[in-house]
């Protein structure tokens, strides 16, 4: 079984690399669910048909020189070649040709994540992950997303400031802009009534008043109603999380009740069931090697922080929250 990658390189021709070592495990996905095969240990085992193939990662490493010529090396390239290509791929989201001999994958993708370290011998370490590749026809005509969002009035409080408003109504200081535009005449006239009051003052354009009413744009909350909403009340009851009421809503109770959970390795329960349903392992009950590997898979498919662990936002997600 040999793995090549084809794709483009900076200078627009096709290039053809063949990975010079065999990683010892292949992580897939297909439709949403996940399995792991154990290549070098056990030989060839159950390898997913190509077909419907929406991810593909491993760990391995591309050898240095040194190795060069070793029996488990299949064919030796520059590492540093190699890399550069990786990336390059990874960065501008190049399409690539995955063929892994012995097998019926033969699929386009994208590197979706690359990360490499050097280490000794100047072998370069690295981690892959591809995802599916499907091509997108799009109008030639513009289209416009809108947003919707409530606007809320606050009362400036001694102390404040836009960006502590910024990160208490729309999660982020770094947001504190948006509330300055949407109060830009109001902040700009109180300001440049101060200046004149105090000319030898520095006041920043984005300074507050104790007492200023302003108005924040905030984002209009989604409304989450559906079954595995439902599902995820369940199992939190039986598990002593909460006592809610069982129905279809995403409710500020329900969101309290979500922040207490953290379902990793060891923890045992209902909860856990729900979270391995949803990463599509075994449902045992109890959180284990493979479950928090397929956790991880989940946050790196939906963009999360990847921690294998099952925390608020990662459950927020599996409901579609």
């Amino acid at each position: 079984m040999d793995i090549y990658i084809t794709g483009k390189n900076s200078k627009g021709n096709d290039q053809k690399i063949q990975i010079p070592i065999i990683p010892e495990e292949i992580e897939s996905s297909i439709e949403g669910k996940f399995a792991e095969y154990d290549i070098y240990k056990l030989g060839q085992v159950s390898i997913p048909n190509g077909k419907n193939l929406s991810e593909l990662s491993w760990e391995c490493f591309f050898p240095g020189e040194a190795r060069k010529g070793m029996k488990f090396v299949r064919e030796w390239t520059d590492p540093e070649t190699l890399d550069a290509l990786m990336k390059y791929w990874a960065k501008y989201g190049k399409v690539v040709n995955i063929c892994i001999t012995g097998t019926k994958i033969n699929v386009d993708m994208l590197v979706s994540e690359y990360d490499s370290t050097i280490k000794s011998l100047n072998d370069y370490y690295y981690t892959v992950r591809f995802v599916d590749y499907e091509k997108i026809s799009v109008s030639s005509a513009s289209t416009k997303r809108s947003t919707k969002t409530t606007k809320k009035k606050v009362t400036v409080k001694k102390g404040q400031t836009l960006r502590k408003l910024a990160k208490k109504y729309l999660g982020s200081s770094k947001k504190y802009k948006v509330i300055y535009n949407a109060n830009k005449k109001m902040i700009d006239a109180r300001n440049k009534k101060e200046r004149k009051k105090h000319p030898k003052k520095k006041i920043s354009k984005y300074t507050i008043y104790k007492g200023q009413v302003l108005v924040i744009p905030v984002p209009s909350s989604k409304l989450v109603s559906n079954s595995k909403v439902e599902e995820l009340k369940k199992a939190m009851n039986k598990d002593g999380y909460s006592k809610l009421k069982v129905d279809k809503k995403l409710t500020s109770s329900m969101k309290s009740a979500m922040k207490k959970i953290t379902i990793r390795t060891g923890r045992k329960g209902q909860v856990v069931k729900f979270v391995q349903k949803m990463v599509g392992v075994k449902q045992d009950g109890t959180c284990g090697s493979k479950t928090v590997s397929a956790i991880k898979t989940y946050q790196r498919k939906h963009k999360l922080t990847v921690t294998g662990v099952a925390d608020y936002k990662t459950l927020l997600k599996m409901i579609g929250g």
